[in-house]
């Protein structure tokens, strides 16, 4: 994955860090342990990021120009791409877990919904005893009102009342005459 030399750049500490996100290691992770490892990674990230930065500025700084600051911290700047490189791979293995995990819960849900259609289709068909009573659902859609207050229903009260505001702000200033 890295070349020996890259690997002695780093902590021993770090070092396991880097070890852990290797693909094979991140295949084992479930969701949860590659979305805690996503912020101890992006943490190494920032790190080396902002002391290169930092670096660079006071390469410039010292030297007065900005062609030192390339070939200054080159140490650094590796240091930070390879934690790059290992941010993107935790976060590939992190949404490809997220995905699969969603599209369980979708199929779950989904045959969830499909037993329970099918039990309610079979208790249909064997009839349930009460002859010729509509359900309350059907009464309230015959009476032509919903079973829940809607949203137009709200909006045409508001709508009421300022209309019902401003004609009595008008009376008052009629009556102030």
């Amino acid at each position: 994955m890295h070349k020996p030399s890259e690997i002695d750049l780093f902590t021993a500490k770090e070092q396991t860090l880097l070890v852990s996100t290797e693909p094979d290691r991140l295949a084992k992770l479930t969701e949860d342990e590659l979305a805690d490892l996503v912020p101890v990674v992006r943490r190494a990230r920032n790190k080396y990021r902002d002391l290169d930065v930092r670096q660079s500025r006071a390469a410039v700084k010292k030297a007065g120009r900005r062609s030192v600051s390339s070939t200054s911290n080159q140490r650094t700047l590796r240091k930070a791409e390879i934690f790059e490189d290992a941010l993107s791979r935790v976060s590939l293995y992190l949404s490809r877990a997220a995905r699969a995990s969603a599209n369980e819960l979708k199929t779950a849900r989904i045959e969830a919904a499909r037993s329970e259609r099918e039990a309610a289709r079979a208790g249909k068909a064997k009839g349930s005893g009460k002859v010729g009573k509509p359900s309350e659902q059907k009464t309230a859609s015959k009476r032509g009102r919903a079973s829940e207050p809607t949203i137009a229903g709200s909006r045409r009260g508001s709508t009421s009342k300022q209309g019902k505001t401003s004609q009595a702000k008008k009376d008052t200033r009629k009556s102030k005459k």
